[in-house]
């Protein structure tokens, strides 16, 4: 099986080389016939200097200068891809434990996601901060939005890090909006319009304790601004 996997970096000098050699061992393992294509989303730490570490024919690196979001950065990327198979996995891997189910299951579906919100996926916090007991309550609200508004039936978790789809010219030629987020939403409702066959996976999954997004900053408007955009596109 040939699968191009897309990873977008932001400030991840720590754990690239690592989770490069982890994900190698996965795609040997199980023979399949990778690409990574990563993509430095304008970091100002070390992380373009450790992926230029990586020597491997079957790697590419793309290194955006200014910070474009990694949205953006993903719809970017995504005429380069020459495989049918794709997967969006995050750069700190995760979900990685379900990496084989969800290939197992591309073969039969269009579109496979880990989903947080069903009914057989836990959540293991064994207790909250105030960051992650308002991050869970905005997530709800969001959630519900989203199914209110587009009917995706994911149960409104789009933005979990592992999905898997079949890259078609049809969505290669889709005009998205997203530039921070929200291109998951996009990614789901394409299909879902389509009528394509889409499979969620259970999980058990923790609430970070920090995020890069910050509850009291200027960005903050753009992100609901687009958020508000990607809900009211045709």
């Amino acid at each position: 099986m040939k699968i191009t996997f897309i990873i977008p970096c932001y400030n991840a000098e720590n754990i690239i080389i690592k989770n490069y050699k982890r994900l190698s061992r996965f795609t040997e393992k199980n023979k399949i016939k990778k690409k990574i294509i990563y993509i430095n989303d304008g970091s100002n730490d070390s992380t373009i200097k450790e992926l230029k570490k990586i020597k491997d024919r079957d790697v590419n690196i793309l290194d955006n200068k200014k910070n474009l979001g990694k949205s953006k950065s993903i719809i970017n990327c995504l005429n380069k891809v020459k495989t049918k198979n794709v997967i969006l996995i995050d750069c700190d891997l995760s979900y990685f434990e379900y990496l084989n189910e969800i290939i197992i299951s591309l073969k039969k579906n269009d579109l496979v996601s880990v989903n947080r919100k069903l009914k057989k996926s836990k959540n293991i916090n064994t207790s909250f901060n105030l960051y992650q007991f308002s991050r869970n309550l905005i997530s709800n609200f969001l959630s519900y939005l989203i199914e209110k508004k587009l009917k995706l039936g994911v149960k409104g978790d789009t933005q979990a890090g592992l999905k898997a789809f079949k890259l078609s010219q049809s969505l290669k030629k889709t005009r998205f909006i997203s530039k921070y987020y929200f291109f998951d939403i996009e990614l789901i409702n394409f299909f879902r319009k389509k009528n394509l066959k889409i499979k969620l996976i259970p999980v058990k999954f923790r609430i970070s304790k920090r995020s890069t997004i910050k509850f009291f900053s200027i960005k903050n408007f753009n992100i609901l601004s687009e958020f508000i955009k990607v809900l009211s596109h045709k």
